[in-house]
């Protein structure tokens, strides 16, 4: 024990001054300054630091203010840890209308004693009405406390409104979404207790924020946190700790790999994770690329405990099928031939990097990313002239930006749509073109979501297709893909596919969830070209990035059964 190194403890670290580095071997991480005299770790550390330099393993000789952030942590790790072995203890009434289901209520009894937490419940689980239990509890205990939910936009009306009337008629809630600048910040100066604003403007209106005194913020699909170099994720992890109480929800916190916690992890708490990405990136991963223009990062098998036990520390997981009572669901591989013409392009793309087009014009795919992309689209039966679509915008032009060579794709649509029968459809589709292709064969008996769709009519297409006024709903999964309930349809299909298994998992829960809001067994048909990239990018990458995501969130599991 050495008294002369000295302890500033806050509510969110621990900075010991001093040459200790050697002492602190066992902790990890440390964030140092650069002349080593400074060492700063997690609030969380508090019983363990104060054991080490002060030899005091008691909150009863501590300072009131330490003494109570002592006794805050020992009771905070007992109770959680017990709420996860043995379950939730209270009534899971929280109003009138709402009365949580076994693993929501855990949820919010770990939230009564863990003000920062990540819940990385399974999609259809239920985070939202478990998040608004939370914030209802804070603000019925105190009145003026105020609260900001930052979620996708597609979510503020489709999800939060929706179950914040059904739920909680009553509580003061305000949407801080507007077409004009001047209208957004007015909402965010109304008389509320929870504000909603979407993930994609909030670093636009941090400041105005700043200043509404908030009490907690809640990140629905903090896997908008995955990049550490976002202009979001870094926003948000500087404005997480301007708030007490912090939380987040995704049910795919880190579709990628294990590397996307690192931001995730650092909102919750900064000194969770390593000084930087670059030491926490060395000290846990192995790159296994050959190429130097991209990583490939693998957990080096001798840290892979540590960093799970790190997450662990400040997250669960839920698993839906742990959970729910589900109804089942099976998943249709629809095989197609490319026709002779059509696969005489997309052998001479994938051999010698272009394609002749038309007389005079050829398409090129300079790299390799442009290549898999454009031979995705050949499956479809046409190509995108990413250069004309450039010049367009830049010199004003209106020359041919796609060239359709085929339609055995949108046939077989029709084919498989007629052998379905009268029922409602989701249909997954990724390119402009296929959107304008299907709605000129189906009319007015669909409605598209896509990025050009304003959200007023992403809202009223939900709308349509939610209330049975039209049978098809066309959703780009990069638009639809998260927190939506369509569970009055059952029958999905994947028109096309891209290369992102976060989307594909997000978007094929919209139709499925306990049996009490999805009766019907759900069905999904994969349309797949033989012989083509398809194959790959289902059997490959989506479902071999399913296998990975899934091992990791299985370790966080609180163990909670139906």
């Amino acid at each position: 024990m050495d008294k002369a190194n000295k302890l500033h403890i806050s509510a969110n670290s621990i900075t010991i001054i001093g040459d200790v580095q050697e002492q602190l071997v066992d902790f990890y991480p440390v964030h140092t300054n650069r002349k080593k005299t400074e060492f700063t770790v997690s609030a969380h550390k508090l019983p363990e630091i104060l054991k080490l330099f002060r030899n005091i393993d008691t909150y009863q000789a501590l300072p009131q203010k330490i003494q109570d952030q002592y006794l805050q942590e020992i009771i905070s790790r007992d109770n959680v840890a017990d709420l996860l072995a043995s379950g939730p203890r209270q009534s899971p009434v929280v109003t009138p209308h709402l009365t949580l289901m076994r693993h929501q209520q855990l949820g919010r009894e770990i939230a009564q004693y863990r003000d920062r937490y990540g819940f990385f419940y399974d999609t259809r689980t239920g985070k939202t009405p478990l998040s608004l239990s939370i914030i209802y509890d804070d603000i019925k205990a105190n009145p003026g406390n105020k609260w900001l939910i930052i979620c996708p936009l597609i979510l503020i009306e489709n999800a939060w409104l929706e179950d914040a009337r059904r739920f909680m008629p009553d509580l003061p809630i305000c949407n801080c979404w507007a077409p004009t600048k001047d209208k957004r910040i007015k909402a965010i100066q109304f008389d509320a207790n929870v504000f909603i604003t979407n993930t994609e403007s909030f670093v636009s209106y941090k400041e105005y924020f700043e200043q509404l005194n908030l009490t907690g913020v809640i990140v629905d699909e903090s896997s908008d946190l995955k990049s550490h170099s976002s202009k979001i994720s870094k926003a948000i992890v500087d404005f997480a700790h301007k708030v007490k109480r912090f939380y987040l929800l995704s049910g795919t916190p880190a579709p990628n790999g294990e590397w996307e916690y690192y931001m995730q992890m650092r909102a919750i708490d900064y000194y969770s994770m390593p000084q930087s990405y670059t030491q926490f990136k060395q000290y846990f991963f192995i790159n296994t690329s050959y190429n130097p223009q991209y990583e490939k990062l693998v957990v080096k098998p001798d840290k892979r405990e540590h960093l799970i036990s790190m997450i662990k520390e400040h997250a669960i997981y839920i698993d839906k099928e742990d959970v729910l009572n589900t109804p089942g669901r099976t998943f249709v591989e629809i095989e197609m031939t490319l026709p002779s013409e059509l696969k005489k392009h997309y052998n001479k793309l994938k051999n010698e990097l272009y394609l002749d087009v038309q007389e005079g014009l050829q398409i090129a795919a300079p790299s390799a990313a442009a290549k898999l992309n454009k031979l995705n689209q050949l499956t479809s039966g046409f190509i995108i002239d990413t250069q004309a679509k450039k010049e367009n915008e830049f010199y004003d032009k209106d020359d041919p930006e796609w060239y359709l060579f085929d339609t055995y794709r949108f046939d077989k649509l029709d084919e498989l749509l007629a052998n379905i029968g009268e029922t409602q459809v989701l249909i997954w589709a990724n390119y402009r073109i296929e959107f304008e292709l299907i709605q000129q064969r189906l009319g007015d008996r669909c409605k598209v979501i896509h990025g050009g769709v304003s959200i007023e009519d992403k809202n009223n297409a939900i709308k349509l297709f939610k209330s049975g006024r039209i049978p098809y709903l066309v959703a780009n999964p990069a638009s639809a893909d998260k927190g939506l309930t369509l569970t009055n349809c059952y029958t999905s299909i994947y028109f096309s596919l891209n290369w992102s298994y976060e989307l594909f998992k997000q978007s094929m829960e919209r139709i499925y969830g306990d049996i009490k809001s999805q009766p019907n067994h759900c069905t999904y048909y994969i349309m797949l070209t033989k012989g083509t990239i398809d194959k790959i990018l289902y059997s490959d990458v989506l479902q071999g990035k399913g296998k990975a995501s899934i091992a990791v969130l299985n370790h966080l599991k609180g163990g909670l059964q139906a």
